[in-house]
């Protein structure tokens, strides 16, 4: 009795089932249109955006933590995970620097002011390391992040239309797989960005694998499922795909340059 009770609570613990109340298709298309217009001004643009979301998505996080009694500091968070991108903009050297410089400045910025440093790094790494890596795929190719945004954003239309109305917490992540494979065909078939065929499938496959993994790994972040905020919910489903896709993009293309 006890083994089939817990799953349930497991399963509330880190599934999400996207809201179908309220402007969040709405605001889904203008980040959509935000990102494209960043893709499209240039890589500098990519990271103030990306820089903005990560900050606001540690704030909240964070903030959802003070309000379950533990103590920690918001603006620190945001100031850390805005770091990272920002420092991407430099290259991989400059990346690794910023996650040093933001895990040193939540630790130590954090025992000064006497804010919860596992609550810090807990709330602030993960979106931070995310937007960076994003970042550093729009230096290394613009059109390799246009795809990615592309395929990212094919994954979670498929998923809030079907998962804001299902019954099941598995509903919405394999229509956004599905989703996801039809815009891979595509891309694969025309050789979109710098992917030939086959790639096109391999960097296409890893977006339909790891996308639905970030909601539970947003979750996780957060004290709870529902509590994970909306800017932590918009990079969800970036939080595993960006850093896999950037080690793997800047393999293939020294293997093809």
């Amino acid at each position: 009795m006890s083994g089939s009770q817990s799953k349930p609570s497991l399963v509330r613990r880190f599934a999400y089932l996207p809201k179908p109340d309220g402007p969040h298709a709405r605001l889904g298309v203008l980040w959509f249109i935000a990102a494209c217009a960043a893709c499209a001004v240039g890589t500098i643009a990519v990271a103030v955006l990306f820089a903005v979301v990560a900050a606001v998505a540690a704030m909240q996080t964070v903030r959802t933590w003070s309000d379950a009694g533990r103590r920690a500091n918001p603006v620190l968070g945001g100031v850390a995970a805005a770091l990272v991108p920002l420092a991407a903009l430099t290259g991989p050297i400059g990346f690794g620097a910023g996650v040093a410089v933001a895990v040193a400045l939540v630790v130590i910025a954090g025992g000064v002011l006497r804010s919860d440093v596992i609550v810090g790094l807990r709330s602030v790494m993960l979106p931070a390391i995310a937007a960076g890596s994003v970042v550093l795929i729009g230096r290394t190719d613009m059109g390799a992040l246009v795809v990615l945004l592309v395929l990212v954003s094919a994954y979670e239309t498929g998923d809030y239309l079907m998962g804001a109305e299902a019954g099941s917490v598995f509903e919405g992540p394999l229509s956004g797989i599905a989703a996801v494979m039809v815009v891979t065909f595509v891309e694969a078939v025309f050789q979109l960005g710098p992917f030939e065929t086959r790639a096109g499938w391999v960097f296409g496959g890893l977006v339909a694998v790891l996308a639905p993994l970030g909601a539970p790994v947003a979750s996780a972040l957060a004290p709870s499922a529902p509590s994970a905020g909306p800017a932590l919910r918009r990079l969800d489903a970036w939080l595993i795909v960006a850093p896999v896709w950037g080690l793997m993009l800047t393999n293939y293309l020294s293997q093809i340059g």
